[in-house]
C-alpha cells in the first residue's frame, strides 16, 4: 500500500470513531458468576438433613426411655405391680379398693412401694372412722349450714389418715358430711367433693 493509498483510506474513517479511538480505555472487570440459586437450594438441603436427623434423634431417644422405663418396671416386684395402676387408669380407682380393705380391717402395708404407687395422687380424708377419697369433681357451695368440723392432722402423701379429723393433702380445711357417702371438702375457696368406698 502506499502513501497515497494509505491518505485515502484514513480520509474515508468516521470522526466518531476516531474520537472513540482517542478516548481511554475503560479496563473491564472480570465478572465472577455467583450460582446464588445453588448455594440457596445447598442451604436448603442442609436444613433438611439436619431437621431430620434432629426428628430422627428425638424419636430414638424417646424409644430409648420408653424401653428403659418397661425395664424399670420389669424389675417391680409382683405385689407392687399388681396393684400399680394401669397408664390409662386414674390414681383413685386403684386407692378405693385398697381403702375399703383397710376399713375391713385388712392388713394393709403402709410403708410399702405398692401402697406409694396406688395413692400417688388420691387425697383422702378420714371422718367418722370412713375413708373419703377425693373425686375431682367440685360442687357450687356447701349445705345451709355451720361446716361439721375442721381438717386438723394430717400424715404424709403417700399414706392412709389413721384418725378422724386427718388427711394427707394438709391441715385447716373445713368439711361438711353430706350424709350420702359424700364430703365436701373446702380447699382455697373452693369446695371439693370426697366420696367413701
Amino acid at each position: 500500500m502506499t502513501e497515497r493509498e494509505l491518505f485515502e483510506a484514513i480520509g474515508h474513517v468516521d470522526d466518531d470513531l476516531i474520537l472513540a479511538a482517542d478516548a481511554p480505555v475503560k479496563k473491564r472487570r472480570r465478572v465472577v458468576h455467583l450460582h446464588w440459586q445453588q448455594v440457596v437450594s445447598v442451604a436448603a438441603c442442609a436444613c433438611i438433613v439436619l431437621g431430620g436427623a434432629a426428628v430422627w434423634r428425638s424419636g430414638a431417644l424417646r424409644k430409648s426411655s420408653i424401653a428403659s422405663e418397661a425395664a424399670m418396671a420389669a424389675d417391680v416386684p409382683e405385689a407392687a405391680a399388681e396393684t400399680a395402676p394401669a397408664p390409662d387408669m386414674p390414681m383413685l380407682d386403684d386407692a378405693a379398693p385398697q381403702a375399703a380393705d383397710a376399713d375391713e380391717g385388712a392388713a394393709v402395708e403402709k410403708d410399702s412401694t405398692a401402697s406409694g404407687i396406688a395413692l400417688g395422687l388420691a387425697q383422702c380424708v378420714q371422718i367418722d372412722g370412713a375413708l373419703y377419697f377425693d373425686t375431682g369433681s367440685a360442687v357450687d357451695s356447701p349445705p345451709d349450714r355451720g361446716a361439721d368440723g375442721v381438717i386438723e392432722t394430717s400424715v404424709d402423701r403417700d399414706a392412709f389418715p389413721e384418725t378422724d379429723g386427718c388427711s394427707n393433702f394438709g391441715t385447716g380445711y373445713s368439711y361438711w358430711v353430706t350424709g350420702d357417702g359424700v364430703v365436701i371438702v373446702e380447699m382455697d375457696g373452693e369446695y371439693c367433693e370426697f366420696e367413701a368406698n
